[in-house]
């Protein structure tokens, strides 16, 4: 049997009633990805990750905070934002360090240079969020931000 075998014809698909085109998940895997592109385009600073970014801002929101609230504020599972936290450490953006009440928590903060960083790339991030939901009326956009909370 080829792999030519195995595929699924068309007909299959409008047989099982399953397209892959209309799956929510890769409807939303399709905005993301759309989302990212323009996050990357318009960020001016090319070294921050649209995930960095929302570390930092997370970070500024809480000042001194546990890795494990930015972790739920960020819904970043905690083996990757050590990896984020250690990369903008090395940047001189976050400092983290002990707990000294609980040395099992780390804690991290902004530095002045992860808070001016922040600062100047807030209105470009206003703007990738205005620019990828530009396709939607203001209705539909408050529509999809009301669901996808709900989905959260």
């Amino acid at each position: 049997m080829t792999v030519e075998d195995r595929r699924p014809s068309g007909d299959e698909a409008e047989r099982d009633g399953y397209e892959l085109s209309d799956q929510i998940g890769h409807l939303l895997r399709r905005a993301y990805q759309r989302h990212t592109a323009i996050f990357q385009r318009r960020i001016s600073d090319l070294d921050v990750t649209a995930i960095q970014f929302a570390v930092l801002v997370a970070v500024r929101d809480g000042g001194i905070m546990p890795l494990t609230r930015v972790g739920a504020a960020t819904a970043i599972d905690p083996a990757t934002l050590r990896g984020i936290v250690s990369r903008l450490s090395e940047r001189e953006l976050i400092v983290s360090q002990n707990d000294e009440t609980d040395r099992r928590q780390r804690l991290v903060s902004l530095t002045p240079k992860g808070r001016d960083l922040v600062t100047r790339l807030l209105p470009d991030a206003v703007e990738v969020t205005r620019e990828t939901l530009s396709p939607l009326n203001p209705a539909e956009a408050l529509a999809i931000s009301f669901l996808l909370k709900k989905l959260s």
